[in-house]
């Protein structure tokens, strides 16, 4: 059987199953910091729910069954990108790689693209770095805390206009 993958925006209805595979993907960041608080971790489906109708979430699924998902937010010209989730089994396949390829086209008007993550999550990091993204700026010790063992890294992405408008035909239908 041809293995098919499939980025399109989530509905409300997919919110539990996304939200599986988020907690499940997170329990190995979880891990790395040891600290099992995470929000990613203790979010809510109403919480998650009410993050879609703020921005969009995109879900991957492999022959129609979910295996990640994603959230994209657009604050002026940026896309806020976060909680990039792939189950566990399916990491490490491009799935990663797609839905954040798939973020950068959602808004046509975009023209940097924002996303953040641990300091220790190092297959994050190099992801990210792989794709184009550079630190946007060095921890602030304070303000860049998520916990009491996670510091945050800012990446940003500047995103050719060109590129913006060609794969805007491709993009996920935003209608909800």
């Amino acid at each position: 059987m041809r293995t098919q993958l499939t980025i399109t925006q989530a509905m409300d209805e997919d919110i539990p199953a996304l939200l599986a595979i988020q907690k499940n993907a997170f329990q190995a960041e979880a891990k790395i910091y040891d600290d099992y608080s995470l929000p990613p971790l203790v979010e809510s489906v109403d919480e998650m729910t009410a993050a879609g109708k703020t921005g969009i979430i995109l879900k991957a699924e492999l022959n129609a069954v979910p295996v990640g998902s994603v959230r994209a937010k657009q604050n002026g010209n940026i896309c806020e990108i976060g909680r990039l989730s792939v189950t566990p089994n399916y990491q490490r396949q491009g799935i990663g790689r797609a839905l954040l390829k798939a973020c950068e086209t959602v808004f046509p008007d975009t023209h940097a693209c924002e996303l953040f993550t641990g300091n220790q999550s190092l297959a994050n990091i190099k992801l990210y770095e792989s794709l184009g993204y550079r630190r946007a700026r060095e921890p602030v010790p304070s303000a860049d805390r998520c916990g009491e063992n996670v510091t945050l890294i800012h990446f940003q992405k500047h995103i050719s206009k060109t590129i913006t408008a060609t794969a805007a035909q491709a993009a996920p239908d935003q209608n909800r």
